[in-house]
C-alpha cells in the first residue's frame, strides 16, 4: 500500500440513512482526513454531474450510499440511482477511471459503522491505485492548500 498517497473522498450520504453517535464521530475524524460527507435527500437525487464534478476536481474515490432496496423513504430512489450511476459509472470507465474509485453501499439502519468501514476499503483501494489524474480537470483549494 502506498503510504504516502493521501486520498480525497467524498461521500454521498441519503440523509435518511441513520447512523449511530460512534458513526458520527468516526466520520469525523475521517473527515479530517480528506473526507467529505455530503448528505443528499435520496440516493435518487444524485445527479451524474454531481460525481463527474467531484472526479474533475480530483477526488480520489467517491462512495454512493443509500437505503437497502425495499425500504428507501421514497419508495424507489435508490433503484433508480442505482440503474443511472451504474451506467454513468460505465462512462467513467471508458473515460479511464478505474471502477474500484466508485463505491456504492446500501445500508439499513442496522448497519451500524459499516459506512466508515466502507470508507476505510475505499481508502486502502484508492492507495493502491494511487492518485485519480486522469480526469482531473481542475485544482481545488483543498488541493491548493495541501
Amino acid at each position: 500500500m502506498n503510504t504516502s498517497v493521501k486520498p480525497r473522498l467524498v461521500i454521498f450520504q441519503c440523509q435518511f440513512n441513520h447512523y449511530s453517535e460512534a458513526d458520527i464521530k468516526s466520520l469525523e475524524a475521517l473527515e479530517t482526513a480528506r473526507v467529505k460527507l455530503v448528505q443528499v435527500p435520496c440516493a435518487g437525487r444524485i445527479s451524474p454531474l454531481f460525481i463527474l464534478n467531484a472526479v474533475q476536481g480530483g477526488v480520489d474515490g467517491i462512495i454512493i450510499s443509500g437505503c437497502v432496496p425495499g425500504k428507501c423513504h421514497f419508495k424507489e430512489g435508490n433503484l433508480g440511482a442505482r440503474r443511472q450511476l451504474d451506467a454513468f459509472r460505465e462512462l467513467l470507465i471508458y473515460l479511464g477511471l478505474e471502477p474500484q474509485r466508485l463505491r456504492f453501499a446500501w445500508l439499513d439502519p442496522a448497519d451500524r459503522g459499516r459506512l466508515v468501514e466502507e470508507a476505510e476499503k475505499l481508502i486502502s483501494a484508492v492507495c493502491l491505485l494511487g492518485p485519480a489524474t486522469r480526469l482531473v480537470t481542475r485544482t481545488s483549494s483543498a488541493s491548493k492548500a495541501a
